[in-house]
């Protein structure tokens, strides 16, 4: 046993002598979890065939070393192995002693109550784990809520939810990736909208990004990167600390929007949107209240659809009714369905190669994947359609800079 942790059952007999030295069961401590010089680790996965889970998990690895030299197209795949970390004149043994999906008995991926379940059995089942790492925010705030969760264990999450924030400040979570919620949703509806008022080509992704809007919609001021090969709009990702979380904590979303997007100037347009689950974090606390705010601006009458987070059969069920819209801007459950919505917009249309429609169709926060968790570049070059785009975050980016967060909280405290 790990001499950092105090055993719940010896704290009867031993209340007296802990309270003279100040520890308290179940407190964890930085002083005890170097002193055998390795560092043990659990992984909450989000969900495994998906790629920004794939990424998240690479990118830690990564950085902690037990990332396999050899990789398969999906690290959640993967088995850890042993890796090494130099924190400053030490070399520590680095182990991802657990890990696992955090899937319902519903089916339902990247779930909060499931990681509070998972971290509980995790904890009773070793007394030597000295880190939690989490896909997501929604998974880590989960974890911190297990019974038996160890006061002040280092813990780091994804998304820079507005409540995982707050449990930085009070140093309950360690760190976060913002990936910069306010540029996506601006640059989801920026790209729906220049395809709707029929401009096309490289003025989708230029227009409202790199130069003014030319409808009158302004311009998002982050930094959008376009990828022709996988028709794709990605924003670059923030990583978050106590020591700039102040910057990104708001009572309203919407304060942080973009500033240099404006209302425009043509026609009001019916958008059909999806979101791949009612009770997603990060979708519900951010994304949505900042599509609230843009719509407007961008003239849209939006129709909301929300899965269940299981699969989407809830989702293609509302889609069967959705005909006279402008566009469609879709959030799939499983990213190997892009091929199936698009079967199922193209029905509803009436596209075929011959006759394609120009309505577009903008896939967000999900991008569509092969069976084997590589991008679908091929999926998204659809004759039927002249505009299909994702917009969303680097994914892998993000992975690296969550790996890189965690290496330097620990470098700091070991200084």
């Amino acid at each position: 046993m790990k001499k950092r942790l105090i055993p719940l059952l010896a704290l009867s007999a031993l209340g007296t002598i802990l309270a003279s030295c100040g520890e308290s069961a179940g407190t964890w401590s930085w002083e005890k979890a170097s002193e055998d010089k390795v560092l043990n680790y659990a992984l909450l996965i989000g969900q495994i065939d998906h790629n920004d889970s794939a990424a998240r998990t690479a990118g830690i690895r990564e950085a902690l070393g037990t990332r396999p030299t050899t990789h398969d197209t999906n690290a959640n795949n993967e088995k850890a192995v042993k890796g090494s970390l130099k924190l400053g004149e030490t070399t520590f043994e680095v182990n991802e002693v657990e890990s696992g999906e955090q899937k319902s008995t519903a089916g339902a991926t990247w779930d909060q109550q499931t990681a509070t379940t998972t971290t509980e059995a995790w904890l009773n089942g070793h007394d030597d784990i000295d880190f939690f790492v989490s896909n997501n925010d929604g998974m880590a705030e989960g974890a911190i809520g297990a019974t038996n969760w160890v006061e002040g264990m280092p813990i780091f999450g994804y998304d820079s939810n507005q409540s995982t924030l707050s449990y930085i400040k009070e140093g309950k979570i360690m760190g976060t990736v913002n990936q910069n919620a306010p540029a996506q949703a601006a640059a989801i509806y920026m790209t729906a909208r220049n395809a709707i008022d029929g401009l096309t080509d490289a003025d989708i992704y230029t227009k409202g990004f790199t130069e003014e809007s030319t409808k009158g919609y302004g311009k998002i001021a982050s930094k959008v990167t376009y990828s022709d090969a996988a028709h794709s709009l990605l924003v670059d990702n923030v990583a978050v600390t106590k020591d700039n979380v102040e910057s990104f904590m708001t009572d309203d979303i919407t304060n942080l929007a973009e500033k240099g997007v404006k209302k425009g100037t043509t026609k009001r347009a019916k958008v059909w949107q999806s979101y791949y689950s009612e009770s997603d974090n990060f979708l519900n606390s951010s994304m949505q209240p900042l599509f609230n705010h843009y719509k407007d601006l961008f003239n849209f009458d939006v129709t909301v659809a929300k899965g269940d987070g299981s699969d989407d059969t809830k989702t293609m069920g509302y889609l069967d009714s959705a005909t006279g819209y402008d566009a469609y801007i879709i959030n799939m459950v499983k990213t190997t369905g892009t091929k199936a919505y698009l079967d199922k917009i193209a029905s509803l249309t009436g596209a075929t190669a011959e006759a394609p429609t120009s309505k577009p169709v903008i896939f967000w926060n999900r991008q569509g994947t092969k069976s084997d968790g590589t991008t679908d570049t091929e999926v998204m070059k659809d004759s039927r359609f002249k505009s299909i785009y994702y917009v969303g975050f680097d994914a892998i980016q993000g992975g690296k800079l969550q790996g890189e967060m965690i290496v330097d909280y620990f470098k700091d405290l070991a200084k």
